[in-house]
């Protein structure tokens, strides 16, 4: 999955514009997903950058880990199926 692509489910997902799920896309890229104290790094920056409260970028860490989960999930099923 390109960054366009996620940027994209992220958008029909959280209902943010392109420009919000910009900067969600920049704060995954900038750490690394596994890690309790990574969590606590990404769900800090989703605060101050997007200026949400804990329980909302709670929300949103789990649907971008869901469209990532999912999307190497099927990538794992399917590794030769061209793309549409």
């Amino acid at each position: 999955m390109n960054k366009t692509n996620f940027v994209d489910k992220l958008s029909k997902e959280t209902g943010y514009s392109n420009d919000k799920c910009m900067i969600v896309n920049d704060v995954i890229e900038s750490h690394f997903i596994i890690g309790k104290n990574n969590k606590e790094k990404i769900l800090k920056d989703f605060e101050d950058r997007l200026n949400i409260e804990r329980n909302e970028a709670d929300d949103l860490y789990n649907k971008c880990i869901f469209i990532l989960g999912t999307t190497v999930k099927n990538k794992i099923r399917h590794p030769f199926k061209s793309k549409k």
